[in-house]
């Protein structure tokens, strides 16, 4: 098992890897480096800085969601400094690390890493939810079929039986687990961690079940997206003053689902690719939108790697301990 598990690993990583180099190689022979050059210099520091605040403020909305979520048994600063810790590893090492990153800051708080994992998941669901939404917003303006409701309702259809679902297994989840327990296809060891997630999963959903604390994690969640879609949408201006706010929705939609494919780490060239053709279907030149998504993805690393590399230090830990500790537990959960 742990042996299929590495080769497991490393192939998505070898895979990730050389589709990142792909879109790379893409982009850069079918771009026009004059152009390049020529957008970057619209670019002006005055600009960049407030925008920089922009993201800074949209991850502490995310902090404060996440800490919700964790029932606030850590400081809002605290849940600030893992969460960029957690995107500059995934900068820096592969396999998607940094939530595994996450999960090792969260121990000395007292939490184990079954209590942890379904914290992140239940953000990536609110994620899900967001990035699908502004995808299939701005979807029908970029195919230029702005009039057609159908993707409207189709999203409103995927939001309601996505809650239907959760809602349901929320409430029904001692059935869910009977149902589990009598499954005969999967193996002892491999059952029991799949209850121990759900079990866990289910639980931090059940947290939300209270309007109140459902509210504040939608409410910090769509606060973080609103003002990454403004920091989007600005930034967008300086390189296309005609741009509209429907192109900066279809960009972020278009990022965020073009990046949870495997790739190199860091996102490199899947970020820059899936922005780029995704202006492109507004008529927006592929040299200016390239110029456009590599400045956005160099700034939000900028921001993630400053207080990332700072929340590991404040921490006492080094890339080194997040590699041995997710080494670790990948030995423990094949074994």
């Amino acid at each position: 098992m742990t042996e299929k598990n590495t080769n497991g690993s490393k192939f998505r990583f070898i895979i990730g890897i050389l589709l990142s180099l792909v879109a790379l190689a893409v982009l850069i022979l079918f771009i026009d480096e004059k152009q390049v050059a020529a957008a970057f210099k619209q670019i002006d520091i005055l600009v960049v800085v407030p925008l920089m605040v922009l993201l800074v403020i949209a991850l502490l909305f995310r902090a404060y969601a996440w800490r919700v979520i964790l029932n606030e048994k850590i400081s809002l600063f605290q849940s600030f400094l893992i969460i960029n810790a957690g995107y500059f590893v995934n900068t820096i090492l592969p396999f998607r690390i940094g939530e595994v990153a996450r999960v090792f800051l969260l121990i000395p708080s007292g939490f184990g890493f079954w209590g942890a994992v379904p914290t992140i998941l239940v953000e990536r669901i609110f994620d899900l939810g967001f990035a699908l939404s502004l995808f299939f917003i701005g979807l029908p303006f970029a195919l230029d079929f702005s009039q057609d409701v159908f993707f409207l309702y189709l999203l409103v259809g995927f939001v309601v039986l996505a809650a239907v679902i959760l809602i349901l297994l929320v409430r029904n989840k001692e059935k869910v687990f009977q149902w589990l327990e009598n499954l005969t296809v999967l193996g002892d060891r491999f059952k029991s961690r799949l209850i121990e997630l759900i079990c866990s999963v289910l639980s931090s959903l059940e947290t939300l079940s209270d309007p109140v604390q459902f509210a504040k994690v939608f409410i910090g969640m769509a606060l973080s997206w609103g003002l990454s879609l403004v920091f989007q949408y600005l930034l967008l201006k300086v390189f296309i003053p005609e741009a509209n706010l429907i192109m900066a929705v279809f960009a972020i939609g278009a990022v965020a689902i073009g990046i949870s494919i495997p790739s190199s780490p860091g996102n490199i060239g899947l970020y820059e690719a899936s922005i780029t053709i995704a202006l492109m279907a507004f008529g927006i030149d592929r040299a200016i939108a390239f110029s456009y998504a590599l400045t956005s993805h160099v700034l939000n690393l900028t921001v993630t790697t400053v207080f990332g590399s700072f929340g590991l230090v404040r921490e006492g830990y080094s890339l080194r301990d997040v590699w041995q500790f997710s080494k670790e537990h990948r030995k423990e959960g094949a074994s």
